[in-house]
């Protein structure tokens, strides 16, 4: 197979397109999240016994919802890394995901969704929704360039209308 690399985050073969993270994306969503986490721990298991009451109680609110949410972010950051560089793959009339895949002639429209860990949330035929994650380790701008090149192409008349419709959007 031959590998020609377009950007940093965009690998074409010659039977699939992948869009993968780098190694510098990936330590910063790490590095972040890490440092945030062990914050929360550090409230939580030197500030709060320290502290008096009212301290204390915001502490453990403040450090709690840290701890889940930054516990969960990177959990699901070093999940995604385990498994692979290709964060998103077309091949073979599919568009992939790390554990989900859609038949390109089935979506009837995609956007991208999420606050904190953004995903892309593609619309079928049959009104089911799927849900793609990112894990924010790859920038939105190279996954709609794949889409506008290798899937747009192949897509249903609707879901070239939506796209455009929203692309169009974007820059106004």
């Amino acid at each position: 197979m031959e590998n020609e690399i377009q950007e940093n985050n965009i690998k074409v073969y010659e039977d699939r397109v992948e869009v993968v993270y780098t190694s510098g994306g990936a330590g910063c969503m790490l590095i972040g999240g890490g440092s945030l986490l062990v914050a929360s721990l550090f409230i939580l298991l030197y500030i709060v016994p320290t502290s008096g009451l009212i301290r204390s109680f915001t502490g453990i609110i403040i450090g709690g919802i840290g701890l889940l949410f930054f516990g969960t972010v990177v959990l699901k950051v070093v999940g995604a890394l385990l498994t692979g560089k290709a964060i998103y793959t077309v091949q073979d009339g599919y568009f992939k995901g790390k554990n989900k895949a859609v038949r390109i002639n089935e979506i009837t429209d995609m956007k991208w969704a999420g606050s904190s860990l953004k995903y892309l949330a593609i619309k079928t035929t049959n009104n089911k929704t799927i849900k793609l994650s990112s894990y924010n380790l790859v920038p939105e701008d190279k996954v709609d360039q794949v889409i506008n090149d290798y899937v747009i192409p192949y897509a249903t008349p609707e879901f070239k209308e939506n796209w455009n419709k929203r692309m169009s959007n974007r820059g106004a």
